[in-house]
């Protein structure tokens, strides 16, 4: 459920950003970057239960996590969903889709009441255009954040691989 923009709700989203600053994607920006930033994002409150987005979905958003746990799920080969990984506060998610434009390569659902930072593609390529050096901090940290889950996804993989 994406929030009305009142007096109140501005309050709640200066405070959530501060959160993000300690994220890789912000690590780097000082805080004048992350006001600018902070412009170009939406602040969404899922219920538990509620599904942020299924597998197979055009994305446009990465989200970021400032309250709450969620799980991200993909559907077997067998038909029933396996849960992947179970995300909390600070987490990253959907962030393949401001990159590439495939589908949404699993489905994330809400496990407690979430408070959730979202970035579309349109407006992270704007800032990448306009604001040249945060775009370049922004990309770093993207980058980074892709390394660390690459790394993870390929050591979790070598534990079902036989020696070789």
């Amino acid at each position: 459920m994406l929030l009305n923009n009142n007096s109140n709700i501005a309050m709640a989203e200066e405070k959530l950003t501060d959160r993000l600053t300690s994220m890789p994607f912000f690590d780097g920006l000082s805080e004048e970057q992350m006001d600018v930033v902070s412009n170009h994002l939406e602040m969404f409150v899922f219920e538990p239960d509620e599904v942020i987005f299924q597998e197979g979905d055009i994305g446009d958003t990465v989200y970021f996590i400032a309250d709450g746990n969620l799980d991200v799920l993909m559907q077997a080969g067998f038909g029933e969903n396996v849960r992947l990984a179970t995300l909390s506060t600070g987490s990253t998610f959907g962030e393949m889709s401001i990159i590439d434009d495939l589908p949404r390569s699993a489905s994330v659902k809400a496990i407690t009441q979430s408070t959730v930072m979202g970035l579309k593609k349109e407006s992270f390529e704007r800032l990448l255009e306009d604001e040249p050096r945060i775009g370049v901090i922004m990309l770093k940290g993207l980058a980074r954040f892709m390394s660390e889950h690459l790394r993870e996804t390929s050591e979790s993989l070598s534990d079902f691989l036989e020696p070789g």
